[in-house]
């Protein structure tokens, strides 16, 4: 497998190659990239890889512009320290987005995930796969549903019946839009690896929303935003400046 990494810090991206390399040790890292540009100019030149590890925020933007400049015919791993980005990278040909700092379990996950399907193509009657089907295939499976406990019954409970996830006295709970609420066994952080992104957004350390919960944003002092929720909370759901303009691209983007 030839694998090609997009890292802008020399550190982490050698530590990345040993841990590839320790991981899969057959492999061909086929070069190291530290911008947006050099990538660019490294597609444009040389045969597509198998498979790139590809850091997000770089030295001159974000590796999303890369792919508006070369057709990336290969899946991609996403490696970065902000999961806000993570809409924008099921956009393209990720198929796993892992955070930093990285283990060699999420790394040999990645790679078995690529390879597992890659022999199956192969050795398939059909011939050749098409990319976009392998993609689909790869693509992360997200949570469609939650056991919830009440009283002596576990309960099953669809996502699209959650209006959100609440931090109070650092228990998480689950919110419908009926306007119930349980007990969730999951941090924050563990949800929103679960969940799709393009349906629930980490508007701040107490709230995971739904989509479908939004009924209106607001801008607030300090260049926040204030979103109103269809179903009521506690207190009020406020984003921050920082993360203002990817929430409100979240909310563009379905």
């Amino acid at each position: 497998m030839r694998i090609l990494i997009v890292e802008d810090e020399n550190r982490t991206a050698l530590d990345l190659q040993a841990t590839i390399r320790e991981t899969e040790p057959g492999v061909d890292i086929v070069a190291i990239k530290d911008s947006v540009d050099a990538t660019v100019a490294w597609l444009q030149t040389n045969a597509m890889p198998d498979l790139i590890f590809m850091d997000i925020q770089l030295a001159d933007g974000l590796s999303f512009e890369i792919f508006r400049e070369v057709d990336v015919k290969c899946p991609v791993v996403f490696c970065t320290a902000f999961n806000e980005y993570a809409i924008d990278a099921f956009k393209v040909n990720g198929v796993d987005y892992i955070m930093k700092p990285f283990d060699r379990d999420g790394i040999a996950r990645a790679l078995a995930k690529v390879k597992n399907l890659q022999n199956f193509f192969q050795r398939s009657d059909a011939g050749p796969a098409k990319l976009s089907e392998m993609l689909r295939l790869l693509k992360p499976a997200f949570k469609t549903s939650f056991l919830v406990s009440h009283r002596d019954k576990m309960l099953p409970m669809s996502v699209h019946d959650i209006a959100c996830f609440y931090i109070e006295h650092e228990v998480t709970f689950m919110y419908t839009f009926d306007g119930k609420r349980y007990v969730v066994n999951h941090t924050m952080d563990e949800l929103e690896r679960q969940l799709d992104p393009r349906q629930f957004y980490r508007a701040n350390r107490q709230f995971l929303l739904n989509y479908a919960n939004v009924s209106e944003v607001e801008h607030y002092f300090a260049r926040k935003l204030l979103v109103k929720t269809k179903a009521a909370t506690k207190d009020q759901v406020v984003v921050s400046k920082a993360k203002a303009s990817n929430f409100l691209a979240w909310m563009e983007t379905r």
